[in-house]
């Protein structure tokens, strides 16, 4: 992608590949120039910008129901301990929480 491949809002070929990096560019993984000309493109394309609200919100919504679950103090105090204990078992020794 050359400088200046998004700037026209009226060239298919220019919307094209802006909808081509999108993901791309919701997920910051696009230079910081490309991410310019496409911010610059989503400005005055009115129909690729009806686009980027559509897939930024889908991301969303993927993003908060594949968040990173946390397991509760109580629950990782008993991991911690049947850790332990399966340790000492396997080698017949004392081994503290500390190790773990």
């Amino acid at each position: 992608m050359g400088h200046g491949d998004f700037v026209s809002a009226t060239d298919e070929h220019a919307c094209e590949m802006a909808l081509g990096s999108l993901q791309a560019f919701l997920h910051g993984e696009l230079p910081e120039a490309n991410a310019d000309e496409i911010r610059h493109h989503l400005m005055i394309c009115e129909s690729c910008m009806n686009d980027f609200d559509i897939e930024e919100m889908i991301s969303s919504m993927v993003k908060r129901c594949t968040g990173t679950p946390c397991a509760s103090p109580a629950l990782r105090t008993r991991i911690t301990a049947l850790s332990v204990e399966h340790r000492r078992s396997m080698s017949g020794g004392d081994v503290t929480t500390e190790s773990a």
